[in-house]
């Protein structure tokens, strides 16, 4: 991470010489106690940088100094300032990379009184200003990508940008996505750029497993048959394969993937593959959000742009007066061929066939004046839309640097939990970990051959102590070393 970090200051000397401010003189030592400063605040309930002024925190006892939110800021600040957004994203790949990776989006709400564009923020239910973060993880669970788009830009639109981004980063090319990406036109999309797209089918564009032409792959104990095959109505310009799992009772579930998925994977795994989403990313992004300050906005920097929803709405009206315009011109047109009958009935002294093309101009006459009165609404509606308007986004940089933060600290616990969990005799949860450890209190001291910490046990009860303690022996098991001495953990009663 420091040599990342290095590497963007140099780079940012050598394209602005003129420049300087205190970033730039930094030495690697200092540019890890920041980051830490950053890295361990959520693990202390720390979410906005403003609360190190106001929070007990151990910075001083772990760092060896303290930090107030100032100086933090200000390095944030110049973070943003030389380009680290960018120049940290490859420390979240790791060396080897699973093939197969999942995608999904996270909206935050943002709240300001400045006119910006809005999105649905799942989590809230409302209309809103705000940021869609879209990350990356591995089959492990493991984050390794992340960008951010306006909330308004739906997911659609930019994944497979997203996705080609991913693949030349980590080189793995098929992706697991949730419904978000049900389109043929993405499955044609990924297909010709050479990725694999797994993914489910909305539940109104089959009729179950009658739909396709099925082929029983497999039968499960509880009764559910496993299908596979394309459309059984032949779609040319359809690439995707299809697995259909028919559980004896509920409803038929569509899985289906591109001819990439096909190849590197069993088609009887899609519906396991899919489902894994869930653990590695739905219940990432809820402790992430509980423990990592991935819902808390960093930066009020916004930029100046087109409004698009004024854009959507003039083009949508746009549409509609084309269609109503087109509408008026082929009443018109009957509407003068039909007088032009009239007159050739009347000219022919015509009794009960100039009767009906009379009623029957009457009848045009009323069609074309309900079609002059739609395109006129039409028009006023446009009218109304007034002159081009300017909305706010987001600038997401730092956004982008907090969040890399965020997710490098959750890669550290989940691997961090892989290695404790073998030392412990039961399952313990990242999050009771978080509760009865990382927040509690404790005492630090450092001798000529070992770093030892005390942990506060004060108010817990008889059971979490007991795996606390468990916990401690698990530390100790783990022999981990700072600056070469060996780490010893125990527990202490304090007063409260």
């Amino acid at each position: 991470m420091v040599t990342q970090l290095m590497k963007a200051i140099q780079a940012y000397k050598q394209t602005h010489p003129g420049d300087d401010f205190a970033l730039l003189h930094h030495r690697a030592q200092t540019l890890m106690r920041r980051f830490q400063a950053l890295l361990f605040a959520p693990l202390w309930g720390i979410d906005r940088l403003s609360e190190f002024d106001t929070h007990e925190h151990p910075l001083e006892t772990l760092l060896g100094r303290g930090y107030q939110s100032s100086t933090l800021s200000q390095f944030l600040g110049q973070l943003e300032r030389v380009g680290a957004d960018e120049a940290l994203m490859p420390t979240l790949v790791p060396e080897q990379v699973e093939p197969i990776l999942y995608v999904d989006g996270h909206m935050i709400a943002y709240w300001s009184r400045r006119p910006m564009h809005k999105g649905k923020i799942t989590m809230l239910g409302r209309i809103m200003a705000g940021s869609q973060a879209v990350i990356a993880h591995d089959a492990a669970g493991q984050a390794i990508f992340v960008a951010y788009h306006p909330p308004d830009i739906h997911v659609s639109q930019v994944i497979l940008a997203y996705c080609q981004q991913v693949a030349l980063a980590t080189g793995s090319l098929l992706f697991v996505i949730d419904r978000a990406a049900n389109a043929l036109a993405l499955a044609c999309a990924f297909d010709a750029q050479g990725l694999g797209l797994l993914c489910m089918l909305d539940d109104n564009e089959h009729a179950g497993v009658e739909s396709f032409e099925a082929t029983l792959m497999d039968t499960l104990e509880d009764g559910t048959k496993v299908y596979g095959g394309p459309w059984k109505t032949r779609r040319p310009d359809d690439p995707r394969h299809f697995v259909i799992v028919a559980p004896a009772e509920g409803k038929t579930l569509v899985y289906w993937g591109t001819p990439q998925v096909q190849a590197a994977l069993e088609t009887t795994e899609w519906p396991r593959v899919y489902r894994e989403r869930n653990e590695i990313q739905e219940l990432s992004f809820k402790r992430m959000n509980d423990h990592g300050a991935l819902k808390t906005n960093y930066g009020r920097k916004t930029m100046l742009g087109p409004d698009r929803h004024q854009q959507r709405k003039r083009a949508k009206l746009a549409q509609s007066l084309e269609v109503t315009q087109q509408r008026v011109d082929k009443k018109t047109a009957a509407l003068k061929a039909q007088q032009e009958k009239v007159a050739e009935s009347a000219s022919k002294g015509h009794g009960t066939r100039l009767d009906q093309r009379q009623r029957a101009v009457v009848v045009v006459e009323k069609a074309l004046t309900d079609a002059q009165h739609d395109h006129a609404q039409l028009l006023e509606r446009a009218g109304a839309i007034g002159p081009p308007q300017e909305r706010a986004d987001r600038d997401f940089r730092k956004q982008t640097i907090m969040t890399i933060r965020t997710l490098l600290l959750e890669n550290t616990l989940m691997a961090f939990m892989v290695a404790l969990c073998v030392h412990l005799p039961r399952k313990v949860s990242l999050d009771c970990i978080v509760r009865i450890l990382f927040e509690r209190s404790g005492a630090r001291m450092e001798t000529g051959f070992q770093v030892i910490y005390w942990v506060n046990t004060a108010g817990v009860s008889l059971p979490y102590r007991r795996l606390l303690a468990e916990v401690v022996e698990g530390l100790c098991a783990m022999e981990l070393r700072e600056q070469g001495k060996p780490i010893r953990v125990y527990l202490k009663d304090m007063p409260p």
